[in-house]
């Protein structure tokens, strides 16, 4: 496993495992909502993972185009106008204002998994995984490109001359891509997908009330 496996056991902690894919505009909603439902227990500590799962792991590492992409994904454009349409909505109730329009690529995300994977020994993968978002969704960056994945590593302060030759490198490719493998045999077919206190498990953009209900209940198990 890429990641640790010390996991807190306190009874304040709540350990969070959320696979999701940086292109995945529901993941960007979810973990809003999230966040909005932690927010309510400012006593509680929660111990966030996010796992790598790419929603297109066949893609060619320098993207596709986007229209190019949502034709093949979608049939055409008035389907994915239809779904994109949905996403807005939601995502305008929560203060997310989608910019897809100015998405010109849909981009291999392995290299932005690295990222993640750093941002997890910097302490600083909430921040990073935010980072992404708002720069694919909202500024419709390319964050498949390396020099952008280093703007949000600068950003988040952790930009080095060892996170270039990370990024640029194989280490850890395989074992992110065997993490991926692992997750698609224990079920995940779809993100977000999230595993709290290895009890619960929730898949999909879920609404602030499902998760505190979850927490809610954790925190008063006898």
């Amino acid at each position: 496993m890429l990641y640790s496996k010390k996991r807190s056991k306190l009874k304040n902690i709540i350990s969070i495992d959320i696979y999701s894919d940086t292109i995945c505009p529901w993941c960007y909603i979810a973990k809003r909502k999230l966040q909005s439902a932690i927010e309510e227990l400012p006593d509680y500590r929660f111990d966030i993972l996010w796992h790598p799962y790419q929603l297109n792991p066949d893609m060619p590492l320098e993207g596709m185009n986007r229209k190019d992409y949502l034709n093949n994904k979608f049939g055409g454009k008035i389907q994915a106008d239809k779904i994109y349409k949905e996403i807005n909505e939601v995502g305008k109730n929560i203060g997310i204002y989608f910019q897809f329009e100015k998405i010109k690529k849909t981009p291999n995300t392995f290299a932005s998994h690295k990222l993640l994977a750093i941002g997890h020994k910097y302490g600083k993968q909430n921040q990073i995984i935010e980072s992404l978002f708002y720069s694919y969704f909202i500024e419709g960056k390319d964050i498949g490109n390396i020099d952008e994945l280093l703007t949000i590593a600068q950003q988040n302060n952790i930009h080095s001359s060892a996170t270039l030759q990370y990024l640029q490198s194989d280490i850890d490719k395989e074992t992110i891509l065997q993490e991926e493998d692992q997750a698609r045999k224990i079920g995940i077919k779809a993100v977000p997908c999230f595993i709290i206190n290895k009890d619960y498990v929730l898949f999909g953009a879920q609404e602030k009330e499902n998760f505190f209900n979850i927490f809610y209940n954790l925190i008063h198990e006898v």
